[in-house]
């Protein structure tokens, strides 16, 4: 698993560093220019271009050659049209017809023909000389019209409007040019075609015959002014004077492979080395390779368009590369983020130092890119140890000023080595660290909640809240089994505090031990802390059978969690915290009635403890339990009891799967031993109460009236 989370950091972070995509990005054609670009060389070049645009407009220029026109087509039109007026001088000779009449009698002659209202009404209305003056110009129209011409439907209407400013005379009565227009527009049509052959071979003769552009550029020539928008042409123009390279180099190929390689080995070899990830180990793996690689790829499209920083404006350092730190912190441990930290915050620096987006971008100097580095991870380093173990959301507020207080104070640094000549610097770097800050907080928060749910791994708020008593389980155990709620609670408080004497997670640990013997909801009865008066069930039953109730409360327990919904992390204490161990008292009574029990009927299913937590759970239920059911508990007692249950735990195996040390052991033995002296200290006995002692409390408190 570290080799694959190093490799799934290790390809992304070579993908953003590796130049193996042109540089340009920020100057592609129709973009604003950012800045004033300029000539960074001589150049001298044939334009491919402007050579193409040019020789495309002297194709353009070349018309098309057409067939000639066709007799057919014209002959056609004419008679269609001649057949058309004939019908509309019959309506127009039937006597004693209104214009009404007429109009609706024409109306099925110009089925199929685009006639508007107002054509087909100066067709019905006008005069029998307008009419004949009509059809002579009409007919003479459609024959001009139909000689020339006409490869396309586009060209007809152009050609029409042209043919009627020429037409003389020209009708002076609107309904009649009206009509003419539209008639025109229904019976002229096209008549020929392009011959593409000849007109392609005359196009590529003009094409061929345009001489190449030559462009001419001197070193420190505005090419594009700031604001304007960059065109095809400007863009070969800034290949071609260096200020876009494109070129792959093969050295920066391989220092983008090494860094991102060193970055990835680093993180590995930490992770396969320290393990610093608590379970569930793979999600988490992958929750953080995750937040590691959107942080690389922020970084490599936001920060080089903002390098140099010739204004002094510090909008790089509003980036929250601290993010990734800070949820490495926030899902392993400390020692991790601060390798997170260091790792991220420098290889930022070099994404900024390899891939700029914009021509004259990266640093202005060595000191600028140190700047950078130092920057994040310091950061890093200060979100990472205040988001650690974080319990509520007030320690990110915290994370935030940290962040904000460490970019500021690296800036200041660099900026009094920078000989400053202005104060106004100082605003841009409050600003710059305070949306450094709270965006990386912010950041971190969603991406440890939402992350959190997608890859199903727990946190500490989650904790939190179900390590508090008002919690549904806890109420239920309150309410139903109040004595293994008060001896989980107890168990809490012992365990809790030892923990934190060792180093180990406090916050997971008293969460295990409040619901360690929720199992114990089920049958609450037969559990010697809730049996409320001298008769116990067990008094009827065999020690086998006994014995198989009490080990019910682990699988009870594991059922109760899985429908509550309850984390893994806190899951593994239910069956963790007997181990493999007997229950001693039932088979140790078999044994006193005579009977050859099988010790495997009375052991518990395990698994034995396989965290430092879990461990401490176990010696703290065992140790509660024997000193609440014991007489004497004098210090010295205690302390006999502790050290007994301790040796018995070793001596039986069951710390053998955990990584708790024996000095970690001696320590949670005394915090132990502290604690359960402190809760059974010895009372002190009250005399018996004075004769006149009543009557001195009620004359000092009179009832109400008196």
């Amino acid at each position: 698993m570290a080799a694959l989370f190093a490799l799934i950091v290790a390809v992304p972070a070579a993908l953003v560093v590796v130049p193996l995509w042109s540089a340009d990005d920020g100057l592609s054609e129709g973009s604003r220019a950012p800045r004033d670009l300029i000539a960074r060389r001589d150049a001298q070049y044939e334009s491919q271009v402007l050579t193409e645009r040019a020789r495309d407009e002297a194709a353009a220029e070349v018309a098309p050659v057409l067939y000639p026109v066709d007799p057919a087509a014209r002959a056609e039109q004419k008679e269609a049209l001649d057949a058309f007026l004939e019908e509309v001088s019959a309506v127009r000779g039937e006597s004693g017809l209104s214009t009404q009449q007429r109009l609706q009698r024409l109306e099925p002659i110009a089925e199929g023909l685009q006639l508007t209202q107002a054509a087909l009404t100066a067709l019905a209305s006008v005069s029998d000389e307008d009419f004949q003056a009509l059809e002579t110009t009409v007919r003479q129209s459609v024959e001009t019209l139909m000689s020339q011409p006409i490869h396309e439907d586009g060209m007809i209407g152009r050609a029409i409007e042209q043919h009627l400013a020429a037409l003389n005379p020209r009708p002076e009565d609107p309904q009649v040019e009206t009509a003419l227009r539209e008639l025109l527009r229904n019976f002229v049509a096209v008549n020929t075609e392009i011959n593409i052959e000849r007109t392609e071979e005359l196009r590529e003769n003009a094409r061929a015959n345009v001489s190449p552009v030559i462009s001419t550029w001197t070193a420190g020539q505005t090419i594009v002014s700031e604001g304007s928008i960059i065109t095809e042409s400007n863009v070969e123009a800034l290949r071609e004077t260096g200020v876009i390279d494109t070129a792959l180099e093969p050295y920066d190929v391989a220092a983008g492979l090494l860094g991102a390689l060193a970055l990835g080995l680093l993180l590995g070899v930490y992770v396969y080395q320290f393990q610093p990830i608590p379970p569930p180990a793979t999600r988490r793996l992958f929750l953080m390779a995750f937040a590691i690689v959107v942080t690389l790829v922020a970084v490599r499209f936001i920060l080089p368009g903002l390098l140099p920083d010739a204004d002094t404006r510090y909008i790089a350092f509003m980036v929250p590369v601290a993010a990734a730190a800070m949820v490495a912190a926030s899902f392993a441990d400390l020692q991790f983020g601060v390798v997170v930290a260091v790792g991220v915050g420098l290889f930022a620096a070099f994404i900024g130092a390899t891939a700029p987006e914009i021509p004259g971008a990266g640093f202005a100097s060595s000191l600028e890119a140190l700047e950078v580095g130092a920057v994040f991870t310091a950061a890093g380093l200060a979100g990472a140890s205040t988001v650690y173990r974080a319990e509520r959301l007030s320690r990110y507020v915290l994370a935030s000023i940290a962040v904000a207080a460490a970019t500021a104070l690296v800036l200041l640094i660099f900026w009094m080595l920078q000989n400053p000549q202005g104060h106004e610097s100082l605003a841009w770097i409050g600003a710059a660290a305070a949306v450094n800050g709270v965006s990386a907080s912010v950041i971190t928060v969603g991406m440890f909640v939402v992350l959190a749910m997608v890859f199903g791994v727990t946190t500490r708020l989650q904790l939190m809240e179900l390590a508090q008593s008002n919690s549904p389980l806890m109420q239920r155990l309150q309410d139903e089994a109040p004595g293994t709620y008060h001896h989980s609670m107890m168990v809490g408080a012992l365990a809790e505090r030892a923990a934190e004497q060792v180093g180990a997670d406090a916050l997971i640990t008293r969460a295990g031990a409040y619901y360690h013997d929720i199992g114990k909801l089920v049958q609450p009865h037969f559990y010697i802390e809730n049996i409320v008066d001298e008769h116990s069930p067990h008094d009827a039953m065999p020690p086998r059978e006994s014995a198989k109730r009490i080990i019910e409360h682990v699988t009870n327990g594991m059922e109760l969690a899985r429908q509550h919904r309850l984390p893994g992390v806190v899951r593994d204490f239910i069956p963790q915290h007997h181990g493999t161990r007997l229950v001693t008292f039932f088979y140790r009574k078999a044994i006193n009635s005579g009977e050859t029990p099988n010790a495997a009927d009375f052991a518990y299913a395990g698994p034995r403890p396989r965290t430092k937590e879990a461990a401490i759970v176990m010696l703290a239920d065992s140790c509660e339990a024997v000193v609440r059911a014991g007489d004497d508990r004098g210090p010295e007692q205690i302390n006999a009891v502790v050290d007994a249950i301790f040796a018995e735990r070793l001596a039986e195996g069951q710390l053998d799967e955990c990584d708790i040390t024996m000095r970690e052991l001696q320590a949670v033995a005394a915090s132990f031993k502290a604690t359960l002296r402190a809760v059974y200290h010895k009372r002190i006995e009250y005399p018996a109460p004075a004769a006149d002692e009543t009557e001195v409390t009620v004359g000092a408190n009179p009832a109400p009236g008196a």
